[in-house]
Order: structure tokens, then C-alpha cells, then sequence
């Protein structure tokens, strides 16, 4: 498990979150968590999340940027590309929570995403938004990353992160 890492995903969906209504982005803790998959009932571990609020009237697209946006962060700091990245076997493991959350967002706006085809379209232009969204800000993902490691084991608010991080 590599903590930077993990930092820097968090990081992204916060950013993007705050890039779109500073209300949506909630708070970020890096903490490990045993979970129980809701499909297979299988336990893993999750290492951190980013808490963010999505209005009931949000658009779906919004919603697919910020749940791909921790993905994205990861690319644009290691520069790993989307295909590569989506070959992963661990990294698919990584996203499956924000990937099963974004199928969810889509299907509840009556767009198709239960074929891995669909879900691929949709998933790739809510990973791409948010790189572009990101693509100048990788200081700010390093600085909320760096303030998350600061920061293990509890919930940091939108409000000491926006204060500590200068943004």
C-alpha cells in the first residue's frame, strides 16, 4: 500500500469536488478500514476516502468526474496513462468503490452503464474532465496529499484543508 499514493487519489477527489461547488468537497481521511463488498460480500481493506456531498439534482457527469477524479490525480502525478492504468488488475481493485458508485450515478439518471462498454464511455470522459480540470493544480494535490500524511487517522474538513494547503 503505498500511502502517497493514496493521499494523492484522495486529493483529487476533493480537488475536483471543490473545483466544481466548495460545498460538494466535505473532508479527506487516510485512516485503514476494514469494508464488505456489496456485490461479493468479500471484506477489503480501504485505506482512505474523500467525503464529498452529491446534491440530488446533480448531473451525472459531475458526479462521474469527481468519482474518476482520484484516478485522474494518480495519473497526472505518476504519468500513468488511462489504458494503462485500466489494465491494472490492482488498480481496478483500487477503484472498484469509486467505479461501482459511478455506475450507480449513471443508472439512476437512466443512462446505460450496465455494460462494461457503456460504463467504459462515460468513465473515460469523467477521468478526462478531471485531468483537465487538474492539469495546472499539481501543486495543490501534492500540498493536500502532503497535509493528508500530516494528517493520519482522522478527518480533516473542507475548511482546515482549504486554510493549511493555501487554496
Amino acid at each position: 500500500m503505498d500511502l502517497r499514493r493514496i493521499c494523492i487519489h484522495e486529493a483529487g477527489h476533493f480537488y475536483v469536488a471543490l473545483l466544481h461547488r466548495p460545498s460538494r468537497a466535505l473532508s479527506i481521511c487516510i485512516s485503514p478500514k476494514r469494508r464488505r463488498d456489496t456485490a461479493t460480500g468479500e471484506s477489503y481493506i480501504s485505506a482512505g476516502r474523500a467525503t464529498t456531498f452529491d446534491p440530488s439534482d446533480s448531473l451525472p457527469g459531475v458526479q462521474v468526474r469527481i468519482r474518476a477524479a482520484g484516478l485522474a490525480a494518480e495519473s497526472l502525478a505518476y504519468l500513468e496513462p488511462f489504458d494503462v492504468l485500466m489494465h491494472d488488475p490492482d488498480v481496478l481493485f483500487g477503484i472498484k468503490t469509486d467505479t461501482d458508485l459511478a455506475r450507480e450515478d449513471l443508472e439512476k439518471a437512466g443512462l446505460p452503464a450496465s455494460r462494461e462498454r457503456d460504463f467504459h464511455f462515460y468513465w473515460r470522459i469523467g477521468f478526462y474532465d478531471a485531468v483537465s480540470m487538474m492539469q495546472d493544480s499539481q501543486y495543490n494535490l501534492h500540498r493536500i496529499a502532503d497535509y493528508c500524511i500530516d494528517n493520519l487517522g482522522r478527518d480533516v474538513p473542507r475548511a482546515e484543508i482549504i486554510a493549511a494547503c493555501g487554496l
